[in-house]
This record gives C-alpha cells, sequence and structure tokens, in this order.
C-alpha cells in the first residue's frame, strides 16, 4: 500500500531525513518547514536546496510562532497541503495541528514540543512580563484564552497520536511524567534514533598531531534550566571544557579544539575556557550547516558529545556513523538495555571521566581507529533511517488501513 504522509516541523532534519527514506521506498511525503534556523532546513543537509525546494517541500518559515500558535489565517496553507496526506508526523509545533486535521499521526517528540509547547505552565512563562493592566484588558485575555487553547490542542495531538517517539523512560522524568498524564502508554512509546549513514560516509581516521577534538553540541550549560526550556537543552558543556583543563594539566598534551559559537552560553564558555588554561588551543567556527559538521568530524581524531543526563544526541550520532570514537554519556543504564548490547560510547559524565578517555584515546591511534570502526558498525545495525522509517511506516500503514 502507497500513503501520503504529511510532516510538520523539521528539527535537526530528522523528520526530513525520514521523509526522504520514506519517498525512496515509494511512499509520497510532504514535508513543512516552519524554522530559519540552518540546522531545522533541508538545505543544510542536501545543498541542491539551496537554489530552491521542490514542491513535496513546504517553506513557511515566514510564518510566526504566534501565527501558528493562534491559528491565523497564514496557517490556512499548512492545513490544505497536510489535508490531502492520508497520515502525519507531528514534530515542534505540528501536534496543535492534528485536532483541526484528524489524520492517523505518530508525535515525533525531540523536546520543547513537549515540555514546552504542551505545558500549561508555558502560559506563565509567555506571559510573565505582561504588565497587569494589559492582561486584565480584553486583549490580554483574549491572548491568554488563545495560548490555553494552543496549550490543549498541543496535548490532544500527542494524546491522540497512534505512537509517540520519545525517549526510553527514565531519561527525562518530567517528560515522562506528561505522558502518563495524557494517557500515552509505553506500548505507544517508540524511540527512534537515527543517524546519517548515506551522506556521512565513514573515512579513515586522520591521526592528527597535535589530536583534534571536535564538539557540535550547543553550548548550553547553565543551571537551573530556563523557564520555558526542556532539561535535555543542558548539554553538560562545562563538564566537557573542565574534563578538557584536566587532561592538559595532568599530561601537558596541547590539543587542537574545535567549537562551534552556537547555544545560549557562548560567552560564559569562553570565560571557562580561559579559567582552565586552554584559550590557546581552542578555535572557535560559526554555526554549520549539517555537511559542515560532517566535514568537520572526517577532520577531527576524536568527537565529544553531550555529557549531561539527556544522553547522546544527533551530533554524537552522525560522528559515530563517521567512524569516529566519541565521548559522551551514552546513559548505558537506558540505551543498553534497549538496543540490547553495550555501544562503542566512551563513557563520561564528569570532568574527571571525561579525562580519563581522553587518555585512553590521545595516546592510541589504534583504539580510535578500532573504537571508530565499532562506532559505524553500531549505527549500521541500531541507528539506521531505514529501520527507524520502516517501524514508523509499519504503524501508520496499518492505522490508515482501519476503517
Amino acid at each position: 500500500m502507497r500513503v501520503k504522509i504529511g510532516f510538520v516541523a523539521n528539527t535537526n532534519n530528522y523528520p526530513f531525513l525520514l521523509a526522504t527514506v520514506a519517498r525512496e521506498l515509494g511512499h509520497e511525503a510532504v514535508v513543512v518547514v516552519n524554522s530559519a534556523e540552518l540546522l531545522n532546513r533541508p538545505e543544510s543537509r542536501c545543498p541542491e536546496f539551496e537554489a530552491g525546494y521542490p514542491e513535496w517541500i513546504v517553506d513557511v518559515a515566514h510564518i510566526s510562532e504566534w501565527d501558528m500558535i493562534t491559528l491565523s489565517p497564514r496557517v490556512a496553507p499548512i492545513l490544505d497541503r497536510m489535508s490531502t496526506c492520508d497520515a502525519l508526523v507531528l514534530n515542534g509545533i505540528g501536534p496543535s495541528l492534528w485536532p483541526l486535521l484528524r489524520r492517523p499521526a505518530i508525535a515525533l517528540l525531540t523536546g520543547s514540543d513537549l515540555e514546552y509547547y504542551a505545558n500549561f505552565a508555558t502560559i506563565d512563562v509567555r506571559t510573565a512580563d505582561w504588565d497587569p493592566a494589559y492582561r486584565a484588558s480584553e486583549e490580554g485575555q483574549r491572548n491568554l484564552r488563545l495560548l490555553r487553547e494552543f496549550v490543549l490542542r498541543q496535548r490532544e495531538g500527542i494524546k491522540h497520536a497512534i505512537a509517540v517517539r520519545y525517549f526510553p523512560r527514565g531519561l527525562v522524568p518530567a517528560g515522562d511524567a506528561m505522558l502518563d498524564e495524557l494517557g500515552v502508554s509505553d506500548d505507544k512509546r517508540v524511540f527512534l534514533p537515527c543517524a546519517e549513514l548515506e551522506l556521512n560516509t565513514a573515512t579513515p581516521a586522520p591521526h592528527n598531531s597535535p589530536i583534534r577534538v571536535f564538539s557540535a553540541t550547543r553550548l548550553t550549560w547553565k543551571l537551573p534550566v530556563a523557564a520555558g526550556r526542556s532539561v535535555l537543552d543542558y548539554k553538560g558543556s562545562d563538564i566537557m571544557i573542565r574534563g578538557l583543563g584536566l587532561f592538559h594539566r595532568a599530561t601537558g598534551v596541547r590539543l587542537d579544539i574545535q567549537l562551534v559559537r552556537k547555544g545560549l552560553h557562548v560567552a560564559e564558555t569562553e570565560q571557562l575556557i580561559a579559567e582552565e588554561g586552554l584559550v590557546d588551543q581552542v578555535t572557535w567556527s560559526n554555526e554549520m550547516s549539517l555537511r559542515e559538521v560532517w566535514e568537520q568530524f572526517k577532520q577531527s581524531d576524536l568527537v565529544i558529545d553531550q555529557l549531561a543526563n539527556s544522553g547522546i544526541g544527533s551530533a554524537g550520532m552522525d560522528a559515530l556513523a563517521a567512524g569516529r570514537p566519541v565521548i559522551g554519556n551514552a546513559r548505558p543504564e537506558m540505551f543498553e538495555d534497549h538496543f540490547g548490547g553495550p555501544s562503542p560510547i566512551c563513557q563520561a559524565r564528569t570532568p574527571d571521566e571525561v579525562c580519563q578517555q581522553l587518555k585512553r584515546l590521545v595516546f592510541d591511534p589504534q583504539e580510535r581507529e578500532t573504537l571508530g570502526r565499532l562506532g559505524r558498525q553500531y549505527v549500521d545495525e541500531y541507528w539506521s533511517p531505514r529501520r527507524a522509517t520502516h517501524s514508523l511506516l509499519a504503524r501508520l500503514m496499518h492505522a490508515v488501513a482501519q476503517p
């Protein structure tokens, strides 16, 4: 059976990757791109789209978040395109459109779509600086009502999804509690990790001198997590910098540390780098496309990903696909149980553990090559986009086939 699937929102090009595989498998897909951020746009992955999108990719980045929240007339073209689809994959703000479309849908949740958009506390966060007189005014009360109606729609879209893509239970306790509150049972929850395997190929280790260490993870690490943000936004970048500092002081070895100016705490990271005595070892780059990130992987000897409790992110997955050893918090107590075996990720969640893993990798090129090879094998087996898309399609096609 051939189905037409509508994908709304495109965090880190994850939905777009699934849509691309679905098209390769003979299905029709329509992808709605609602963000101007580079990593959320298909041209970041596929440069041929820089000149413009084909008909099946709909760019609505000009439509504001407030338009989406209030269902302004500007949202009508999105609803028109999605109403022609047999099934939906809803990411970001997308689940809020489900009550207007009522198609079999999978809620592809990646963080803020649950903990922010589906959270009534968001109303207080967004209106905290409202003047009391405005809050009491007719316009203020109308906007409060619109915000509440939006949160209700987002929750309905998640609640009535035939499946909810989310992280393994225990990884994000606040998110688990919200899904439980919405009545999303464990048998409806799926975890569909994806690494780019075709465009991001494994290459031989470069064996640079000095050893090049790259991190593409957003530099967001100040606690407590800012109001209105998910716990998944805490990346543990401070742990990385302190671990690099420990390594340098313990060994005297200089590294070529490559960082990206992206995240809420770039200035604070620069200050911490100075405190750790690493300024002359760090090279900064501006925000990159996905293809540029993959090229950085090829040029690097090892990659450091998220060290916070949220687990490995898409950058770490893609680094493994590129054949590079990855230091990060793999949350083995959850991920290994979920996939049935130990991962090749170099486990670290403290500065000392980062330092120990650096000692293990920096001085042993054979270990780096072995781990790089095992990493690619691991993502080929467990984190393939085809595997994830087949799982998604099986659920959607079963639902579409029902009377």
